[in-house]
């Protein structure tokens, strides 16, 4: 791939993103939900939450360590493609059959598909070149 410095840029991004996101859930759950109007209230709910936040944690990891690792960067672009695209289009299946959630979770499920439809883009470009 051609530019270096806007894959670079985005994979920092998509790293800080999961991290801040994966390490909200994992080690501060119950204040992240609240921020949605989630109440966490007994130790399933908080399995439930810290679960994806190590996953995200753990991919999250993995995507913004590829920026120093070269040869791990087209695997790292997968993943951000895969992660960001499940996440934001299960956020937009719940948006349909169950409507609009709160603002915070509309606008993360928003971040998410960017995220990942570019991810998506990079990917193709680089399988092409």
């Amino acid at each position: 791939m051609n530019n270096n410095k806007i894959v670079t840029a985005f994979l920092i991004l998509a790293g800080l993103t999961g991290l801040f996101v994966g390490g909200g859930l994992l080690f501060f759950p119950a204040q992240l939900q609240a921020d949605n109007g989630i109440i966490l209230s007994c130790a399933s709910h908080f399995s439930e939450a810290r679960a994806p936040g190590a996953a995200i944690l753990s991919a999250s990891v993995f995507i913004f360590f590829s920026v120093f690792r070269t040869n791990w960067r087209k695997s790292a672009i997968g993943l951000a493609a895969l992660f960001f695209l499940s996440y934001g289009t299960g956020r937009l299946l719940s948006l349909i059959l169950d409507g609009k959630p709160a603002d915070g979770l509309f606008y993360a499920m928003i971040g998410e598909l960017i995220i990942g439809i570019i991810a998506l883009i990079f990917l193709k470009k680089v399988k092409n070149s």
